[in-house]
């Protein structure tokens, strides 16, 4: 009986140590010009996978999501870049123009990004418990 208390109780702290809490992030994104399309989020958590493989991606049609506040739920505590694309044609590509992209885009951070993705660097940003962020599109 005491062994089999002892098992249970390692068992337990096994457990223990091996969940994570995880987090959410309320992405508020301002600039939208419509509803038309969908939104994609896209989460990367380091600088060798950054705007080539995101840890999660989402994408939420626009005509049955209601305001500008978008959940990224499950993530575990730790460091994230986030880049977001108001995909209007809902071809999944970002549509440019003689002068760059014609559809909404945006980094976390709202750095600049003028000839290219935002810098990982200047995107990344530390949680370790809910957080709420704006990203405004360019």
């Amino acid at each position: 009986m005491r062994n089999l208390i002892v098992i249970l109780g390692i068992l337990t702290a096994i457990n223990i140590t091996f969940a994570q809490d995880k987090i959410s992030i309320m992405v508020k994104v301002e600039g939208m010009l419509n509803r038309e399309g969908h939104l994609s989020l896209s989460v990367f958590n380091s600088q060798a996978s950054y705007m080539e493989q995101p840890f999660k991606s989402l994408k939420f049609n626009l005509a049955d999501h209601e305001g500008n506040a978008f959940v990224i739920e499950g993530l575990p505590a730790g460091e994230y870049a986030i880049a977001t694309h108001h995909d209007e044609n809902n071809n999944s590509e970002v549509d440019f123009g003689p002068m760059g992209p014609i559809e909404g885009y945006g980094f976390s951070n709202n750095p600049p990004a003028f000839y290219g993705p935002a810098d990982y660097e200047a995107s990344k940003f530390s949680v370790s418990s809910d957080t709420v962020m704006t990203i405004t599109l360019n």
